[in-house]
């Protein structure tokens, strides 16, 4: 088996009480089967308590208050502090830690969604990288019994050449990122008709220009896609007035070269921030394509993410790292949002 592991996956550890938007609250927090036999033969003085909190019809915690019923008044979990770390549920131990499953892989990544995360990433010496290990243990091949080795070696190979461009500091991002999305469309194209070998040739050496990236990537475009975003499902109804915002501020701006321009081509302090949430993102989303053949929607929501973010942060007054973490608490965490994006990235093609 072969473990990749992105900057900073071992050290990262919970602030608990001391996180400014805490996983406890607003999420509905699934327990796995596994732990909800734990709880529920769990004896002692919590156990009322415990199983109390439980909403076994869903296999979730109840919330008071948007709340998880086993969150205290002093913002910490009266499970872990009182039976331990082991009686955590998988969702609790491992947020916000996420592994991506391919056969005889394991991608783990860190979501932004964390405000301790974002912190970390935005740190000037945190630089995006991925560390390999390997063992002797494999998967059960009936388990992948549909696995395409073939599409996912051309798909690691895309994505290792577009990390190489993403790095390229002699471009400005705007340019790293348009390549990229350029590649993702010719790398759709070769999929779409079937002509899979051919996907080792695309490279970000090529200076083409792919017909209709240009207006894909366009601030009216890039404006567009609010809208998207407007009619996600929320957790709270404040980040849907943020988008409404933004898409206000830019519609009043949209005339103006130097607002677009200072915003898409920031110092070079700022423009390693987004550097880095475009790296995590193609990590996160892009092998994933294997399983769907979305190669072009995936390589979009790194790339369109990160220039929303970039908006969002001219049109707001809040902290940077605020605006990372609501968006990636909105939009990343649900099933629904993620697919509505690959559906609005793949009507574009």
């Amino acid at each position: 088996m072969l473990y990749r592991k992105q900057t900073g996956y071992d050290e990262f550890k919970c602030i608990a009480d001391k996180c400014p938007k805490s996983c406890c609250i607003g999420w509905q927090i699934v327990i796995d089967e596994d732990s909800v036999n734990k709880y529920t033969n769990t004896s002692g003085n919590f156990s009322d308590r415990l199983k109390a909190g439980i909403d076994y019809n869903v296999q979730c915690f109840k919330q008071n208050a948007t709340r998880c019923a086993m969150l205290n008044d002093n913002g910490l979990c009266d499970l872990q502090s009182t039976l331990g770390e082991d009686y955590l549920c998988n969702t609790c131990r491992l947020f916000p830690r996420h592994i991506e499953e391919f056969q005889d892989i394991r991608e783990y990544s860190l979501s932004l969604s964390c405000p301790e995360v974002t912190r970390m990433m935005m740190e000037p010496d945190f630089e995006f990288g991925i560390t390999e290990t390997e063992d002797e243990s494999c998967d059960n091949p009936e388990e992948f019994e549909d696995f395409d080795f073939m599409l996912y070696d051309k798909l690691e190979y895309a994505r290792d050449k577009m990390f190489a461009l993403a790095k390229e500091t002699t471009l400005p991002l705007q340019e790293r990122m348009n390549i990229i999305a350029c590649m993702a469309l010719e790398l759709q194209e070769l999929y779409d008709e079937g002509d899979i070998f051919e996907m080792d040739d695309v490279t970000a050496d090529d200076t083409f220009e792919t017909t209709g990236t240009s207006a894909m990537l366009s601030l009216d475009n890039c404006i567009k896609g609010f809208d998207a975003l407007i009619e996600m499902e929320v957790l709270e109804e404040s980040w849907r007035d943020s988008i409404k915002a933004a898409k206000a501020f830019w519609l009043e701006h949209k005339e103006s070269f130097t607002t677009w321009k200072s915003t898409m081509y920031p110092a070079a302090e700022k423009e390693f921030i987004f550097e880095k949430i475009l790296e995590c993102l193609l990590y996160t989303y892009f092998c994933g394509a294997v399983y769907d053949g979305q190669i072009y929607a995936r390589t979009m929501i790194a790339v369109q993410s990160t220039r929303w973010l970039m908006m969002l942060d001219a049109a707001s007054s809040q902290e940077l790292a605020k605006t990372i973490y609501l968006y990636s608490r909105e939009v990343e965490h649900s099933d629904l949002n993620v697919n509505a994006l690959i559906e609005y990235f793949e009507d574009e093609l």
